[in-house]
């Protein structure tokens, strides 16, 4: 079994960071907790990622096949388990931080699936109902932004005004979490902080949409690659025999889940980021009684 690691590598959450230093940051608290997050993610995500995949499946084969059935519910579908996979990723990353930050040593190798499942389920239940009425707002205002963006003057400020908005609401479930505040308080401190670092904040995501963009660039060119052959494939497989093309629909299906899977796990490294830029400016801009009130996880 892995040895306990020494109190000093517990990774501070409440310091100032600088840009590189919260994704640095991120990356070494999933790197020293990799195994417990890995196995989590797979209870917790896979199975969502099984079945958003058949909408993404779908879709595919709708593009490169010239289907046309059942495209527009395969898109609800894939809408459905994306906003549910995003509530789980939040929920996640943040009952392991509060398991974290509540132990001396930051420690959890010996955390089971038992142990956090009643906080997990809390926190998702917590997130899952501040995410409808965030994700009703954030809809009414891509359609005004939209309505905007046909005015030439006006559409670089629609655009970068949507996108600041984005970015403070993806911070609020990190206070209405990590803070155990109701939902309205969690808005109002998501847009002090904002006002407050809003430039570090719109730094830290365009860093972070690249980031994603990359990785997700990577695991998805061979899905592309096969999707574009698929046509040619299944169509060969139709001329002989129907089992080859059944071959090729699960090739294809595989392909969907570990590109969908893997999409969850940068959002993981985003989210957890995420939590060190609020763990930099807590320190900052809060009083620091407040990171003790956060760090005794008893009290959640």
């Amino acid at each position: 079994m892995e040895a306990r690691r020494n109190s000093n590598n517990k990774i501070p959450l409440y310091a100032r960071r600088k840009l590189g230093e919260k994704v640095n940051a991120a990356l070494d608290f999933l790197r020293q907790n990799w195994q417990i997050t890995l196995r989590f993610t797979l209870y917790v995500l896979l199975p969502v990622a099984l079945l958003h995949s058949m909408g993404v499946y779908t879709i595919f084969r709708a593009t490169f096949s010239n289907i046309v059935n059942s495209v527009d519910l395969s898109v609800i579908m894939s809408a459905l388990f994306f906003m549910i996979s995003i509530c789980l990723i939040y929920s996640l990353i943040l009952t392991l931080f509060q398991y974290y930050m509540g132990s001396e040593d930051g420690d959890l190798s010996m955390l089971t699936f038992s142990d956090v499942k009643g906080q997990l389920w809390h926190n998702l239940k917590r997130v899952f109902l501040l995410a409808i009425p965030i994700l009703i707002a954030f809809v009414v205002l891509a359609i005004v932004a939209m309505i905007i963006i046909f005015m030439p003057f006006f559409s670089i400020f629609a655009i970068a005004a949507l996108a600041t908005l984005f970015f403070i609401l993806m911070m609020v479930p990190i206070f209405y979490i990590l803070e155990n505040i109701d939902a309205s308080t969690a808005v109002k401190r998501a847009f002090s902080h904002a006002k407050n670092s809003w430039g570090n904040l719109l730094g830290l995501m365009i860093a972070m949409t690249l980031l994603v963009a990359i990785i997700q660039g990577v695991i998805a060119t061979p899905m592309i690659i096969f999707s574009f052959a698929y046509e040619q494939l299944t169509t060969v497989a139709q001329q002989t025999q129907s089992a080859s093309k059944i071959m090729y629909d699960a090739i294809l299906y595989v392909f969907v889940v570990l590109h969908v899977f893997f999409s969850y796990l940068s959002l993981m490294v985003v989210v957890t980021t995420l939590v060190f830029h609020y763990g930099s400016d807590a320190s900052e801009h809060d009083d620091i009684a407040i990171a003790n009130d956060i760090e005794n996880f008893a009290n959640l």
